[in-house]
């Protein structure tokens, strides 16, 4: 198939079904994407968005029956969402110079291209470290550096914030920006909080159930989605959406600022601590302190949430308390019954169907599963594997429920209805403590939160205090209002839409 001078992608009708599945993942898909565009896929959880960018790396491209015509006009190079299946080597400069290597250039050739990779991507420190000493966002970086370093012409990132904090996800798209200004390089992501990114973008591609719904500039996706009704304007950042002639924080800040305010409700203070942790100590081995001196009350009945930079010790937390680390010092005061959701949910699977890993019924109705009983739970998307690892969780019944990012893979739609599900449970008696990097979800629906760093909690208050004692690890609503009030839902409660 030939291509224009400017293209840099191209499809046509594309069409792609997996072995033994009776629909499409993608249906008649056409779309071109010119050189040096930057493109912002998005869409539902399976919708289609990983299994389109596989098949635009013919290397990675998914087995299944494919029809119609894809072209790249150039080299391809590829992110995945999880760096650590992505990371082959030890050491950080062994990790650069791998593709390099196996291409066969010279030890000189190898230490330049490593020295200019590293300074640009801000590694230069971290050469002689090992991978397993870099935090969450410093893997991604270096991730993406190892695909740079041999100079593609069109990249593709899967999801790669989905698993970074908010100030590294930042730092990361920042870098993607700088790249696309310096270089001009032709970049197509996939992400479900595309904030950072949208107003930067050339174009956004939506897709809905393997088809494509549009490919328009950010303004003309964002009139699309509002004249259309659809639950995926949920997925435009706030500040686009808000108010009319308003697409920055600036200007729904000026906004807000005119408008008369009502008082919005106190939070209410009846908190019952069903789980205290009093002065806990954890090492991993012989290694430094990951929790040191820990104090935490997780109250009855309520959303608790725990927020952090990468690699603070969030992730142990939740497994000390769940028993399978044991910390050398400190007490943990329950009577609970305990259930956890890890961040690999792939962790939790089994079984060889679905079917045979959690009772399908009103719970896998609602979290909209019921069509994968027959599935093979590593044939999941990232999203759909989410959704039966906590079902799988919740099954189990516990009074207290961990969850790890548990947003993670979920659309717009889908957070909200884990949200009402977590709700809920509350109203159950069930206790949920949640660790996450979706400053969004959690601004709104959490009740308390508290903030992990440097192995200890630092804070803990209700949530409405909590986001708007903070600047970076904040709400886009508490942003604009600068006060208590950092949700969509405390924004229409106020009068302030």
């Amino acid at each position: 198939m030939g291509g224009n001078a400017m293209e840099a992608i191209k499809c046509e009708k594309l069409s792609f079904a997996y072995p033994q599945s009776e629909y499409n993942a993608l249906n008649n898909v056409s779309f071109s994407v010119e050189k040096g565009e930057l493109c912002v896929v998005m869409g539902k959880s399976a919708a289609g968005k990983s299994t389109l960018l596989k098949l635009l790396k013919k290397e990675i491209a998914p087995y299944g029956k494919l029809s119609g015509d894809i072209s790249t006009f150039g080299r391809v190079g590829y992110v995945a969402q999880n760096v650590e299946e992505s990371i082959v080597c030890n050491k950080v400069f062994s990790e650069l110079a791998f593709s390099l290597a196996n291409e066969g250039k010279s030890e000189q050739e190898i230490e330049l291209a490593v020295a200019q990779s590293a300074s640009y991507f801000n590694l230069e420190s971290k050469l002689e470290s090992e991978v397993s000493e870099l935090s969450g966002g410093e893997k991604q970086l270096l991730n993406l550096a190892a695909v740079m370093i041999n100079n593609p012409d069109i990249l593709i990132l899967d999801e790669p914030t989905s698993r970074l904090d908010p100030v590294s996800a930042m730092r990361f798209v920042d870098i993607i920006k700088k790249m696309h200004r310096d270089f001009s390089t032709t970049i197509i992501i996939a992400e479900q909080n595309a904030d950072a990114l949208f107003e930067s973008a050339n174009s956004i591609m939506l897709i809905e159930n393997g088809s494509l719904l549009i490919k328009a500039e950010p303004k003309s996706t964002v009139e699309y989605l509002k004249e259309n009704n659809n639950a995926l304007i949920g997925a435009i950042p706030i500040q686009m959406r808000l108010y009319d002639n308003a697409s920055t924080v600036a200007e729904c800040s000026e906004i807000f600022a005119s408008k008369n305010i009502n008082p919005i409700s106190p939070q209410k203070a009846d908190l019952k601590t069903i789980l205290e942790l009093k002065n806990i100590y954890f090492a991993y081995e012989k290694g430094r302190d990951v929790l040191s001196n820990l104090s935490l009350d997780v109250y009855e009945g309520k959303i608790n949430a725990i927020l952090g930079a990468n690699a603070c010790g969030k992730t142990t937390l939740l497994k000390v308390i769940a028993g399978v680390y044991k910390p050398y010092r400190g007490k943990i005061k329950s009577k609970a019954s305990i259930s956890m959701l890890s961040q690999n949910v792939f962790d939790i699977f089994t079984k060889e169907k679905c079917a045979d890993e959690v009772s399908f019924g009103e719970l896998c109705d609602f979290l909209e599963i019921s069509d994968i009983a027959e599935r093979h739970p590593y044939d999941l998307s990232g999203g759909q594997a989410q959704r039966l690892a906590l079902a799988k969780v919740l099954e189990r019944n516990a009074d207290i429920i961990l969850l790890d990012e548990p947003t993670n893979g979920l659309d717009c739609v889908l957070k909200d209805k884990l949200a009402q599900l977590l709700k809920q449970l509350c109203e159950q008696g069930k206790t949920i403590l949640i660790v996450s990097h979706d400053i969004e979800f959690i601004s709104r629906y959490c009740d308390c939160a508290s903030f992990l760093s440097m192995g200890k909690i630092v804070a803990t208050k209700p949530r409405r205090e909590f986001f708007s004692s903070l600047s970076l690890y904040t709400s886009t609503v508490a942003k604009i209002t600068k006060c208590d009030i950092v949700s969509i839902d405390d924004l229409k409660e106020c009068g302030g839409i």
